[in-house]
């Protein structure tokens, strides 16, 4: 290793990504994830002293994604195979990670050649750090730069209901407290760079939902103080700022972005000296797509657009959504199909579903496999569950009590859409003049009785104030949603009949 002379400069660039969902499909599907592998490839030809990261987000939240882990689980992850192909240093890890379960999730870290960091997934028994080491220590010509990762615990609430045994989540703050004292103590950085899969909270208070704990970059920036550098996440914007003597970015979702820190450090007597940081966001279109990497993932491009384009179903259907108003005030046959593809799981009468996503569109004309995920983008499986009437009333209270009908047309909405369940096996009105939480009457069920009921597992997770201390919860389905679905509508003597079970006045 080379003797630097006293005032000497060292320059290193930080090159960040977020949010990357495994969208490799290039050209019209908006990853840019090829040039930024060109845009990586120049810098380092420039600078030997590169630390490429990202903040995780990068195996779930696409239909590449759903293909790899569902589909065809036994083939290399793509995006692994990127990552690693572009020489990644490290990745925080994002509640999103663990959609498809420990073994999935499991089996990408140990295919990846850099590290996943998160000091706060823990083992649930131990309380040691689960995925090996919580932070990593780049060296340059003795400079030395400690890189740790953060999963914001708010965001992980209701993500991981079925790995509690295993793994346990401790608030953020508190673990970046006690890691970052150690590094400190123990590695003596010259520059810290805190991987936090968790957003600002001053661009993000307008959403209630997952508000504590999960957007908290503010916070454990100002109370650790000693922070340099935080890529958060998990927001899918582009930022780039700098509060509490801290510099704070984010680098969009899907590939499409890329930010570019730079850091100049000077050489003092026994030590250095951070003396200039600038960050970039890398407008990567001006970027060719790099040749080699197009090639590395050439036919997981065609098995998967070939696999998108299959046809479930050569009968036209007709399940178009047009909106939440369109589930909630009537029954409808989009629902109706749900309904009918959780009894191929269990034989249970009681059925409950939750609206599949934000904005829900539903299904029209001949259906492909892409069309089912589009419909129904999370791995949320079909669970046997044993309720009382009382906690099958409250949630449908919860549905109808953060909704408001006006001129008979719903006018607010103050509820995730994903949290609306829609029931069958029984009968019931609802009143929209009533009190909030008294106005579903519910027609032969007792309240006090037991009920064998089949529900998505998403809403077991999010309602689960309302099920733990009364259900029994019997088994969980092995398939996901989306392949239900697909069988459903692939049943040459399928035939939709609509139950219209339920009324609402206003």
């Amino acid at each position: 290793m080379c003797k630097l002379e006293k005032n000497e400069h060292i320059n290193i660039d930080i090159l960040a990504t977020s949010d990357m969902h495994s969208h490799f499909m290039n050209g019209d599907f908006g990853s840019n994830i090829y040039r930024a592998g060109t845009y990586v490839k120049n810098i380092r030809e420039n600078n030997d002293k590169v630390i490429l990261l990202d903040s995780g987000g990068s195996v779930a939240g696409s239909l590449a994604a759903h293909y790899y882990a569902i589909v065809a689980p036994y083939k290399r992850h793509p995006m692994i195979k990127l990552m690693n192909a572009m020489q990644y240093d490290a990745s925080g890890i994002s509640p999103d990670d663990f959609k498809f379960g420990l073994s999935f999730l499991t089996k990408a870290v140990s295919l990846s050649r850099f590290q996943w960091l998160s000091a706060n997934i823990e083992f649930a028994l131990t309380k040691e750090p689960y995925f090996s080491t919580p932070y990593i220590i780049k060296e340059y010509d003795n400079v030395r730069i400690a890189i740790v990762g953060l999963t914001a615990d708010g965001l992980m609430k209701n993500e991981f209901a079925e790995m509690e045994k295993e793994v346990s989540i401790e608030k953020a703050l508190l673990s970046a407290k006690r890691w970052i004292r150690y590094i400190h103590e123990s590695e003596h950085p010259d520059f810290l760079i805190v991987i936090y899969h968790g957003g600002l909270y001053k661009i993000n208070q307008t959403n209630t939902r997952h508000r504590k704990g999960s957007h908290e970059a503010e916070k454990i920036m100002k109370e650790i103080g000693v922070i340099d550098l935080m890529i958060t996440a998990h927001q899918h914007q582009t930022i780039i700022g700098n509060d509490f003597e801290t510099v704070y970015v984010q680098a969009g979702q899907d590939a499409q972005e890329l930010v570019h820190v730079k850091i100049k450090f000077k050489k003092r007597t026994n030590s250095f000296e951070k003396e200039d940081i600038e960050s970039t966001v890398i407008n990567l279109s001006e970027f060719p797509e790099d040749q080699e990497l197009l090639e590395t993932t050439y036919y997981d491009r065609k098995a998967l657009e070939h696999w998108s384009k299959d046809i479930v179903s050569e009968n036209k259907v007709d399940l178009q959504v047009n909106g939440l108003e369109d589930l909630l005030s009537s029954p409808h046959p989009f629902i109706q199909l749900l309904h009918d593809s959780l009894h191929l799981a269990y034989v249970n009468n009681i059925t409950c579903i939750n609206v599949p996503k934000n904005g829900e569109k539903g299904l029209k004309g001949i259906v492909t496999n892409e069309d089912v995920y589009n419909a129904y983008p999370h791995p949320d499986k079909a669970i046997d569950i044993t309720l009382r009437g009382h906690q099958i009333k409250k949630m449908l209270e919860y549905t109808y009590s953060y909704i408001q009908f006006e001129q008979n047309q719903l006018s607010m909405t103050i509820i995730d859409e994903t949290l609306c369940t829609l029931w069958q096996g029984f009968d019931y009105e609802v009143d929209m003049s009533a009190p909030r939480f008294d106005r579903v009457n519910i027609k032969n069920i007792e309240l006090d009785e037991k009920y064998r009921v089949t529900m998505t597992d998403y809403c077991y997770r999010n309602y689960r104030q309302y099920l733990e201390d009364e259900s029994i919860l019997h088994s969980t389905y092995d398939r996901p949603m989306s392949s239900l679905i697909a069988e459903k509508l692939n049943q040459p003597d399928y035939y939709l009949k609509l139950d219209s079970n339920f009324s609402v006045a206003y």
